[in-house]
């Protein structure tokens, strides 16, 4: 994580690991990131005994308002990236963001365009 971080730095400002356990193959982690506008990114990761992964990546403004999650929960079976998508506003899109740091490359790139529009 602290790579992740050190590889963001110009758009990380700060982070907060809640949870981290692992129990052999089993690892529960969440952590906060605050960015350098100061909307937040919530991570949750999972992975199984199995080595299943399940992971949510929420992307809040300054104000708490939602922009995008992106998450592999089984219920969007239409979508061709299935079971990546994203959620943006009410719809549901196809996703190959599926770790926090393409998530975080994404943020970058939508941050950069609204930067270069003002």
């Amino acid at each position: 994580m602290l790579d992740l971080i050190a590889d963001h730095s110009d758009l990380v400002k700060d982070f907060r690991v809640h949870t981290f356990e692992q129990e052999g193959m089993l690892l529960r982690f969440k952590a906060e990131l605050t960015l350098f506008d100061d909307s937040k990114i919530f991570i949750k990761e999972f992975v199984f005994e199995n080595g299943e992964r399940k992971y949510a990546y929420h992307w809040v403004d300054s104000k708490g308002n939602p922009v995008c999650r992106w998450d592999n929960a089984e219920h969007w079976s239409n979508i061709s990236t299935f079971p990546h998508h994203k959620h943006m506003e009410e719809h549901v899109f196809e996703s190959t963001d599926i770790t926090i740091n393409d998530v975080l490359d994404c943020v970058r790139r939508k941050l950069e365009q609204e930067f270069e529009q003002t």
